[in-house]
């Protein structure tokens, strides 16, 4: 099918977070996770400036962030709670959680040798299972310090959440913490997770040389955290198997995308945007493994005139209005611009 689009609307930046003792810079990601009571937010690279006299000699800081001369406090990822019934009051409302002297701290933290090896860790997607969130993370190496983009993927992992502490405790298996490994030139999965019935699907993508396309894994819905309980969509029948080699391609997709069940439209809905061409993308789907319409192009997304390219376009489907007449889409910049929001209603 081919949804028709009553209107696009940019509708700005979000919120700038800010405390007594710091204001949030800007932040990629925004992955937005249903919990009990509320809406877990995850965040990937975080810049923050102090406003406190104490910086930079606190002592808390330097255990799990990098202070960045110039600029403030640099954290591979973030993470808060929030409520509200719109998502940019959701947003405004977010609870990071804290170290102890009140700046937002890490949730996802590497090990000594991972540290010595200048490893980092960006959450993905997730789901809450009796009041646990199974969140799947992305590890990341630099390899030149000079370029923003210098860092190559090296696979995907797993963690537990605790959403009122924000305890997170990462997934190994023997001494690799890699649920998936790399394939390609470059493989994100559980950029998208969803439930249906007693199976979690893990959405992913894997790019290679120029062209960035989606597979799909899945495993029980009590087995999220054993690798041998995986299995991949090797055709849209569906049928299934064990080998991420032979997984089937959904075509093309961004690195890290969306997917919902939208009602109004009775269909599965993908939605990313394509980095360089920076447009807003979306394909429809009878069935969550597909097949899925061809990508239709519905807008150029509003960027910084300095923008070489925009990502992480994510869809907020907690927030739909309307049965999902009314979507809300946010996506990031580099250099730290505020996270955008679009919304866009079908006909």
């Amino acid at each position: 099918m081919n949804p028709a689009i009553r209107s696009v609307r940019y509708m700005g930046t979000f919120p700038q977070h800010r405390t007594e003792q710091w204001v949030m810079i800007g932040q990629d990601g925004g992955q937005s996770i249903s919990v009990d009571g509320g809406t877990l937010f995850v965040f990937s690279d975080t810049l923050l400036a102090a406003l406190s006299d104490r910086f930079p000699d606190s002592p808390v800081l330097p255990a799990y962030s990098d202070v960045v001369e110039g600029q403030g406090v640099f954290l591979a990822n973030s993470a808060g709670l929030a409520t509200g019934s719109s998502l940019r009051e959701a947003w405004a409302n977010i609870e990071y959680y804290k170290a102890e002297d009140g700046y937002p701290r890490e949730i996802l933290r590497p090990v000594l040798r991972e540290r010595a090896q200048q490893i980092r860790f960006w959450p993905e997607h997730g789901i809450c299972v009796d009041g646990r969130v199974y969140l799947y993370y992305l590890g990341i190496r630099m390899v030149d310090p000079r370029s923003i983009w210098g860092f190559e993927t090296l696979g995907t992992g797993i963690a537990t959440l605790d959403p009122a502490t924000g305890e997170c405790d990462r997934v190994w298996f023997d001494d690799d913490w890699r649920i998936w490994g790399q394939t390609g030139d470059d493989t994100h999965f559980a950029v998208q997770v969803l439930r249906d019935g007693d199976y979690v699907y893990a959405f992913g993508s894997t790019r290679t040389g120029p062209f960035t396309t989606a597979r799909l894994a899945r495993a029980p819905i009590g087995e999220l955290d054993r690798q041998d309980s995986y299995e991949y969509l090797l055709s849209t029948k569906p049928s299934w198997g064990r080998s991420l080699s032979d997984a089937f391609d959904l075509g093309l997709c961004s690195s890290d995308y969306s997917v919902s069940y939208n009602t109004h439209l009775g269909a599965y809905l993908m939605v990313y945007v394509d980095s360089y061409d920076m447009s807003l993308m979306l394909r429809t789907a009878l069935h969550l493994w597909g097949p899925y319409s061809d990508p239709k192009r519905i807008t150029g997304v509003p960027r910084e005139d300095r923008t070489e390219m925009v990502y992480l376009g994510l869809e907020h489907p907690e927030f739909s209005e309307e049965n999902g007449k009314n979507i809300y889409i946010s996506y990031c910049q580099p250099r730290f611009e505020n996270n955008s929001l679009l919304t866009v209603r079908f006909r």
